[in-house]
């Protein structure tokens, strides 16, 4: 298992990022650039005031390709907090990764802002330990824009301009 820390400001409170992450859970293809559709699905533990119990996130136009299987392994609503196990389904047969845990909490600092914080851990296939510092980067990246995008959101109430031009594409692909 590797893992890496994340943290950011947001220039929102707690709830309002929690609101966004856990209450929205099911709907993170509204805020997130990688993922073009999501849905809600019953694929883990129910949580008490947990508002859904897993998702599937799409992460390619095709609702055969490849998608993240996520589920809560932890849900605590009065401190903010949540484990997230990330399983990737459909992917191909090089795919580095067996799957993601993400650990995530909020609290609140000063003047109505707020810090995540991202603690990502992967399990990783044998072979890809070869390839692990440029995997490292390249989550790394990946999971800095779902923080920027995340904050971005909250922070606006509209997507990300990442997100925006993701939709476009992808709506230029379709015909739409």
């Amino acid at each position: 298992m590797v893992q890496f820390t994340k943290r950011a400001t947001v220039q929102a409170t707690a709830q309002a990022v929690w609101k966004t992450f856990a209450h929205d859970f099911d709907n993170a293809d509204v805020w997130m650039a990688s993922v073009p559709h999501s849905y809600g699905k019953d694929n883990g533990e129910a949580f008490d005031r947990a508002q859904t119990c897993g998702r599937v996130c799409e992460l390619t136009p095709n609702s055969e390709g490849m998608k993240a299987s996520e589920r809560f392994l932890a849900y605590d609503e009065d401190s903010k907090t949540c484990t997230v196990r990330i399983d990737f389904v459909d992917t191909p047969l090089f795919f580095p990764v067996h799957h993601n845990t993400l650990e995530f909490s909020i609290v609140d600092t000063a003047d109505g802002q707020s810090e995540m914080t991202w603690v990502f851990r992967s399990k990783i296939k044998p072979l890809a330990y070869l390839m692990w510092p440029l995997l490292r980067v390249g989550f790394g990246v990946f999971v800095g824009q779902i923080i920027q995008e995340l904050a971005y959101y909250v922070e606006n109430g509209t997507p990300h301009p990442r997100k925006v031009q993701a939709a476009n594409k992808l709506a230029l692909k379709s015909g739409a």
